[in-house]
């Protein structure tokens, strides 16, 4: 992930200062990175406390939901044999996060298919070592390409969680997956931490959530699968931006086909759609991760529509990209804060 000094603002609108804080970091197997500005009110703690509180948030929710821990209070209730299982506050919204992008998505985006995701070969944390190249993926034997359908059986409609009484309900031997929106929903948990800032970001993997008392523009780079390099800038003064690819997670099974991570909910095997990359905008990044993966999935010329209301760009096997919609917001202060880069990691 790339980073930038900041520039001199090129108005004279008040602007924030520097950032107080702007650490990188690894967990739940990807980069991360938290970009804190200084406190817009007396109220705010110091931006290395909120640095530590989001830290912590984060650390938490790596242990607790998990699907490669036993331990973790997600892979507890997949094993648990009760249909109706005592949640925390954590785990409820989770689950109620993934089951808002299923509904979103009309169930492009499924919490339901772990069982098919374990047979693709994606059973223990991601290791880098493993990956394809995404150009010799594409070009080997796989798949023909075609958009992605929702499952006709719609398991996710049959869970329920239950805020008042503390639980989840789903049938007896369905288990869930909240990495689907994981790291999107963990993004929008630290967000309601940095409220009191003149500006912050917070990167889980690509997954970005952005804000500011100060409401400066930051420059986002989204990075082309295939050759890495800048072929976007999008600015963006606050909301979610989300990048889903299969480039970081695909790879080689035994059998010698071409593996990766995002299913096509309706066969439980890895999606060949047309596209290898989709950027999404959003209010928030659950949204923003739901509305990337429902677009990819959905094929070149059904993700127009998808990302539309929003704005956001996709890339073809074939390495080109197209813009959809608008990506700037209306004008106001336009700031630099160090760059951050949107890819698939």
């Amino acid at each position: 992930m790339e980073r930038r000094s900041i520039p001199t603002p090129v108005t004279d609108a008040p602007a924030p200062g520097p950032a107080s804080v702007d650490h990188s970091f690894t967990l739940m197997g990807t980069h991360m990175r938290l970009v804190i500005g200084n406190p817009a009110s007396a109220t705010a703690p110091d931006p290395q406390d909120a640095r530590a509180a989001a830290l912590e948030l984060l650390e938490d929710y790596n242990g607790r939901l998990s699907r490669f821990r036993e331990d973790s209070e997600l892979c507890r209730l997949n094993a648990d044999p009760r249909a109706t299982v005592p949640a925390s506050e954590l785990l409820r919204d989770a689950v109620s996060a993934a089951l808002l992008a299923a509904e979103y998505t009309g169930g492009l985006v499924d919490p339901t298919l772990l069982g098919r995701l374990e047979a693709a070969g994606y059973t223990d944390s991601w290791d880098r070592s493993l990956r394809l190249d995404l150009r010799e993926a594409l070009d080997g034997p796989r798949p023909a390409s075609h958009p992605a359908a929702a499952s006709p059986e719609a398991a996710w409609r049959a869970v329920r969680v239950d805020d008042a009484a503390g639980t989840i309900t789903r049938p007896i031997g369905l288990r869930l997956d909240t990495g689907g929106t994981g790291k999107g929903h963990a993004a929008d948990r630290v967000a309601a931490l940095l409220e009191g800032y003149d500006a912050w970001v917070i990167d889980c993997g690509g997954d970005l959530r952005l804000g500011g008392q100060a409401g400066a523009v930051r420059e986002i780079e989204v990075e082309h699968p295939f050759t890495g390099e800048t072929i976007e800038t999008i600015r963006a003064r606050d909301g979610a931006v989300a990048t889903s690819g299969i480039r970081s997670r695909i790879w080689r099974a035994p059998d010698g086909s071409v593996r990766h991570h995002l299913l096509d909910p309706s066969t439980g095997e890895p999606a060949f759609t047309g596209l290898v990359a989709v950027t999404a905008l959003a209010p928030t990044a659950v949204e923003a991760e739901a509305l990337a993966k429902a677009a990819l999935l959905s094929g070149p010329a059904r993700a127009r529509a998808v990302l539309q209301r929003h704005g956001g760009i996709t890339v073809a096997e074939d390495g080109s990209a197209e813009r959809i919609g608008r990506l700037e917001p209306a004008p106001r202060i336009r700031l630099r804060i160090p760059t951050t880069r949107s890819t698939d990691t």
